[in-house]
């Protein structure tokens, strides 16, 4: 299935980065995480802490990033949006993906993409891709049965991952979302 290329990438790229616990994102400052690159099982609060991260540096940098955010569910939508429509205005283009289990918000600049039926299903991420800004959040839901939902992936400030990802989701997704450009040529063009 070529929907499954990110599960393949994903799973490829996950044992580079060093294991860290949430008593690790407890102790760092925000500027502390822009320098880290880590992998973790994550609580949904540390998650959305992270996440955090890289919507504030859109939202404090506006007009230069595109951002590229999994909700999983649209439905989860709603207790974020006020921060969304920071990132949205903020951002150059917003995409968002998830099951359409309900209406997604009008906010300026974004796109929705259905997820349904896809492996994207289980994978919460946030991207930055922009001259300056790249950041990467990419997990997985494991025990999605549990009472607790817990991810494992990993956080970068790598150009070159935030890259790759924006490549497969256009992959993926190619009437809908463009084939991003290079890091190197970000700005030159």
């Amino acid at each position: 299935m070529a929907n499954d290329i990110l599960s393949t990438f994903y799973h490829k790229l996950l044992p580079l980065f060093p294991p860290r616990t949430e008593k690790y994102l407890s102790r760092l400052k925000p500027k502390d995480l822009q320098s880290s690159n880590f992998r973790y099982i994550f609580s949904v609060k540390s998650m959305i802490s992270i996440s955090r991260l890289i919507e504030n540096s859109v939202i404090e940098t506006p007009g230069v990033a595109d951002s590229h955010v999994s909700f999983q569910y649209f439905s989860r939508i709603d207790e974020q949006l006020d921060q969304y429509k920071k990132v949205a205005v903020s951002s150059n283009g917003l995409w968002l993906y998830g099951v359409p289990d309900a209406p997604l918000p009008k906010l300026p600049r974004t796109i929705g993409i259905d997820t349904s039926g896809t492996p994207l299903e289980r994978y919460w991420f946030v991207v930055a891709y922009g001259a300056g800004i790249y950041a990467t959040l990419l997990a997985e839901e494991i025990d999605p049965d549990d009472d607790q939902r817990l991810y494992e992936g990993f956080f970068t400030f790598g150009s070159e991952t935030a890259f790759q990802i924006i490549s497969l989701l256009h992959q993926m997704f190619p009437t809908q979302i463009s084939e991003p450009i290079a890091p190197e040529y970000q700005g030159k063009i």
